[in-house]
């Protein structure tokens, strides 16, 4: 993708990047109301002093789009994929959304030698993953997207040098999405944001006296019945043969 440069005689190209979608939704409390009061049997308890096991996919509890009292928001959810894939430069169309997975997403203040991290990870098994934030402090950890491979500027590394501490020893003027590896967004409550699920993210500690609340989720693309013959794309699962693997 061309993008401006200094001068009319350059010419810059992006290349293969990777989009993230934010939107902050006008019916957030109609949102989280419905989740507070039909959600209770996909909650869980938090287990001290490990780490990775403030999900509900860890214990288990990923239907929530089953239950038919949030179906407005996974409605809404299926508006802003269109969104998504559109801004792409898909055809929305020739899709629909399966909801493999969604389950909440628990992060305690963080307490003396417990560290509630959530370690860099993907969702490979989806096409799009998405987290909505039903309750954020304000001082709460960035959500953080790493690249999971060597930038551009591998071939000469050594330059380009980032002092977070000395902007004086750095040799980057801006930090920005050319020179590095990991991109941080600050989300507040109600803010949806979707994401390539093989795309590598992170949540640091909660350091924050606040406890932080979201429902997180995976999407699978399968292609629109009268879509079914084009050679991309996943069909729908009717279509698919299921065999057992032998012991």
């Amino acid at each position: 993708m061309p993008i401006p440069a200094d001068d009319d005689s350059t010419t810059l190209h992006a290349l293969f990047p990777t989009l993230v979608y934010q939107a902050s939704l006008d019916d957030h409390q109609q949102y989280c109301d419905a989740f507070e009061k039909n959600g209770g049997e996909f909650k869980f308890k938090n287990e001290a002093g490990s780490t990775n096991r403030n999900t509900g996919e860890y214990h288990g509890q990923i239907l929530l789009h089953q239950l038919d009292s949030l179906r407005p928001f996974f409605e809404m959810l299926a508006q802003h994929v269109g969104k998504y894939l559109r801004v792409m430069g898909m055809k929305s169309e020739i899709f629909e959304i399966q909801c493999l997975k969604s389950w909440y997403v628990v992060c305690q203040p963080e307490s003396d030698g417990e560290d509630n991290a959530i370690v860099a990870h993907n969702h490979s098994c989806s096409d799009i993953s998405w987290v909505y934030y039903i309750d954020v402090p304000a001082d709460c950890s960035a959500l953080k997207f790493h690249a999971g491979r060597k930038l551009a500027t591998e071939l000469f590394d050594s330059s380009f040098h980032y002092d977070w501490n000395d902007d004086e020893k750095s040799a980057v003027s801006t930090f920005n999405w050319w020179n590095s590896d990991t991109w941080s967004i600050h989300p507040k409550a109600g803010d949806l944001v979707l994401f390539p699920g093989h795309q590598l993210h992170s949540v640091d500690a909660n350091h924050s006296t606040s406890v932080r609340i979201s429902v997180a989720g995976d999407i699978a693309l399968t292609l629109r019945e009268e879509f079914k013959d084009r050679e991309f794309g996943r069909t729908a699962s009717k279509h698919w043969l299921t065999l057992p693997l032998e012991k």
